[in-house]
C-alpha cells in the first residue's frame, strides 16, 4: 500500500516466521498498513479495535507522512 521502507521506523519489527516476515508493530501482529487503511476511523477506534497504545498511533502516522512527503514527486517548474 504505502511503499515505505518500514525498517527505518523504530516502532516496527520484522521477525522471520512471524507474519511471514512482513513488517509489524513491535510486540504485535498488526501491520502498519492495517492502521493506515483505517486511519479515518480515528485514534480511539484504532486503539479499541487493534489493541495498540494510543501514543504509538500518532507516531506511526507521523513517520508515514514524513516518508510519503519525501517520496512525493516534485513539480516541474
Amino acid at each position: 500500500m504505502s511503499g515505505i521502507d518500514w525498517t527505518e521506523c523504530t516502532l516496527i519489527e520484522t521477525v522471520p516466521g512471524k507474519m511471514s516476515g512482513v513488517p509489524v508493530l513491535r510486540g504485535t501482529r498488526v501491520q502498519p498498513e492495517d492502521l493506515l487503511v483505517n486511519r479515518d476511523e480515528g485514534i480511539d477506534w484504532l486503539v479499541e479495535n487493534f489493541d495498540i497504545p494510543a501514543d504509538v498511533i500518532p507516531r506511526l502516522f507521523a513517520f508515514h507522512d514524513q516518508h510519503q512527503a519525501a517520496r512525493a514527486p516534485h513539480p516541474a517548474w
